[in-house]
Parts: C-alpha cells; structure tokens; sequence
C-alpha cells in the first residue's frame, strides 16, 4: 500500500511592522545627531605649512624661542566667558605661548637646547612670530623659523584654532602644535 502525502507550504502573509523600521530607524538617527553635535563643538585647526631650507633641519643644535609680538589691536576685549573658562592676561599671552612651545620641543628632544633667551649663531634656529588675531571664538598665529647665522628664513607656519573657550588650554594646545610642526620638518 502506498500512500503519498502532499504538503503545501504556503509562505505567511507579509505585515506592515512600522514598530520594527522605527527601531532601527531611530539608533541611528540618535548616532547621527551625536556625531554631528561633537563635530560642531571640536576644536578645528587650519594650518599652512611653507619650508625653504638652505641647509639640513638636523645641522642645526640649538632652538631659540622669541615671544611672539602682540599688536593691541588684534586682540578684542571680550568678558571672560561663561562655563567657568579662564581668560589670560593680554599681556601674559606671548610669555605663556613661548612657554608652551619650549616645552614641547623639549619633550620631542629634536636639538640639545632649546632657549628662550640667548644670542643666535650658525647652528641656531629662531623661533620669531606674532599674533594675527586673539578673540573669545579664534586665536591664529604666525610663525617663522629664521637661520641663527645669516637671519635668512627657514620656515613658515599659520595657524588659526577656532571654538576657544579658555584660553589657558588654548595656548597648551597652540604650543603643541607649533612644536610638532618643527618636529615634522626636521627631515625635509
């Protein structure tokens, strides 16, 4: 005796789950408007970079550090702002930034001495610059790197740091940057 069994598999009828797109709607939604808050609020660096080297970065032993020239009129009084961030002394402001900058270039230990105060020769590098505009939301900067012997220039850097709140962390991280900028054209 046979028997023969016919099975009919009828595929379910799709519904409509608008609960199921919504939730993996909404995760990523929340993860875009987070990004694009963080983005907003970062601290964005736009630099210029320019090198016209004579001779090799690594003939030179000794960094000399100027402070950077203040010109009154390219910071703007602002009040001190709210959220508790602290605001340096306008006077204050191109001793904190050399300080900065020798540190720095301390800890990468790229020439036997790095000075703030000194007299050039031959195989010293001069760190010169100044001040293009200080505000509450930008600070930019210029600097030059000159040849100790003949004062020829060496190198330029610009840079502009946007969203700055307090201007103590500021010049920390315009320092670093200044320090890794000598840093990087160490072998060009």
């Amino acid at each position: 005796m046979t028997m023969t069994i016919t099975a009919v598999k009828v595929p379910m009828p799709v519904r409509n789950q608008p609960h199921r797109v919504l939730c993996r709607l909404i995760p990523l939604l929340f993860l875009l408007l987070v990004t694009a808050g963080c983005a907003a609020t970062a601290a964005t660096v736009i630099e210029e970079e320019k090198v016209v080297n004579t001779k090799p970065m690594y003939r030179y032993t000794t960094l000399l550090v100027r402070d950077f020239e203040l010109i009154r009129e390219v910071s703007s009084p602002e009040p001190v702002p709210p959220g508790g961030g602290s605001k340096l002394p306008t006077g204050q402001m191109p001793g904190e930034l050399s300080a900065h900058v020798v540190r720095y270039v301390t800890a990468h230990r790229i020439y036997m001495n790095v000075l703030r105060d000194g007299t050039p020769d031959a195989a010293t590098l001069v760190l010169t610059g100044k001040f293009l505009r200080i505000g509450r939301f930008k600070i930019s900067v210029e600097a030059t790197l000159h040849d100790g012997g003949t004062g020829q220039e060496v190198a330029r850097f610009r840079q502009t740091l946007w969203d700055v709140l307090d201007t103590t962390v500021s010049f920390g991280e315009l320092g670093r940057e200044l320090a890794d900028f000598i840093y990087r054209i160490q072998y060009k």
